[in-house]
């Protein structure tokens, strides 16, 4: 039955994205909602919540507000809180109450600006979407509010961007650190990752920077954004094992227009393996775990499906989205796949053959606080250990 699930939680939903690509940034986070939003955030889509604090509320929306309209008490609520805690900015997300009462977040934002005399961000999320698409319009939103072309240059200034690198996808602060290290490898310094770890003044000076690398679909607004507005190019892809990495660290400095920093190095696929492979995850991720299967093990057949969006210029012919927990396990069993990479909770709604071997890489926007602790080394060399492990016969 489409739409039916039995194996497999809800996703982060887009007003947790929004919250994660912000958390760090200083500003005061409202969620317009009776409680439960917030507390499914801070409770189970934010591993930083618990060893790190950030200013998230819950507005206590009521339902006598709900059917009256009465925003009032909203703005009073979130101005004596923006008095108490000073933040650099403001921001206002939705829910499925004030969606369905038709809220009007600008007027809102507007009023609340005018009280506070600081910036007001607002977000129409509902809950309905799934994190992805609440993280892409965060990274846009901050692309178009606070990057700033006039910023003082200065030795600190970003010489790369990372955009679309947050715990929901990347995982933790380690894996980040990994990611980081390798953009080092190829002589960078001064990067910038949006969303985790970087500050306001960070982003404010994010368009003097060489290049944007986009780690995840949700980057993908934004670095087209800063393409157009400041000629800033962006190269879609992070690097997970041996070869992909010599190849991503190449191609990022010849795409911010460095010099070679060593003699070019033969990259070439090893010799054949037959066996199937579905990988099912976000898109950018799920295609670095590919080209690591195809580039240092020679799986060739190898599909990407997700239940989130699909970009197609970055996706291969076979590869698919997937609308309900159904569809899983109908197109697992009718390709009869070799190999499964994903979430541990796949293995469940799958009913994989005996023969079919499954590989657990946990994706903290769905599985949440039951793996998010399992960090796997995936980056450069780290991802070639892994995979070398668990694809022995």
């Amino acid at each position: 039955m489409e739409g039916l699930y039995k194996f497999l939680p809800p996703f982060a939903p887009d007003y947790s994205g929004v919250c994660s690509v912000l958390f760090e940034l200083g500003g005061m986070l409202v969620i317009h909602d009776a409680g439960g939003c917030t507390g499914n955030f801070t409770g189970y889509d934010e591993p930083r919540w618990y060893g790190s604090a950030s200013a998230v509320f819950s507005s206590g929306l009521r339902e006598r507000e709900t059917i009256l309209g009465d925003e009032e008490q909203f703005m009073r609520r979130l101005q004596d809180a923006a008095e108490a805690m000073k933040p650099s900015f403001i921001t206002i997300l939705g829910s499925p109450a004030p969606m369905v009462a038709g809220m009007d977040y600008r007027a809102v934002a507007a009023a609340i600006s005018r009280r506070t005399r600081l910036p007001v961000l607002t977000f129409d999320t509902d809950g309905m979407k799934k994190y992805d698409v609440g993280q892409s319009e965060a990274f846009l939103k901050l692309a178009r509010s606070f990057v700033n072309p006039r910023f003082p240059e200065s030795q600190d200034s970003p010489q790369v961007n990372i955009i679309g690198a947050t715990p929901l996808d990347i995982g933790s602060k380690r894996a980040i650190e990994g990611l980081i290290n390798q953009i080092e490898k190829a002589g960078f310094s001064n990067i910038s990752c949006w969303g985790t770890g970087s500050s306001r003044d960070e982003i404010a000076g994010a368009a003097q920077a060489k290049i944007n690398i986009v780690a995840s679909w949700s980057g993908l607004a934004a670095a087209r954004y800063m393409l157009a507005s400041y000629q800033t190019p962006f190269y879609v892809g992070i690097p997970v094992g041996t070869r992909p990495g010599i190849l991503f660290r190449r191609d990022i400095r010849r795409l911010a227009g460095l010099a070679e920093d060593s003699p070019p190095t033969a990259v070439c696929r090893v010799g054949k393996d037959p066996r199937k492979t579905l990988v099912i995850g976000e898109q950018v991720m799920s295609n670095a775990l590919r080209t690591c299967l195809q580039m240092d093990f020679g799986l060739e057949q190898v599909q990407v499906a997700t239940f989130l969006n699909l970009d197609e210029s970055l996706r291969d012919e076979a590869d698919f989205i997937l609308k309900c927990e159904e569809d899983l396990a109908v197109i697992a069993a009718q390709k009869n796949y070799d190999l499964v990479i994903g979430d541990p909770l796949y293995e469940e709604a799958l009913d994989l053959k005996w023969e079919t071997r499954f590989i657990k890489l946990a994706h903290p926007a769905l599985s949440s606080r039951l793996f998010w602790d399992h960090y796997v080394d995936l980056f450069g060399e780290g991802g070639t250990s892994f995979f070398a492990e668990h694809l022995e016969p």
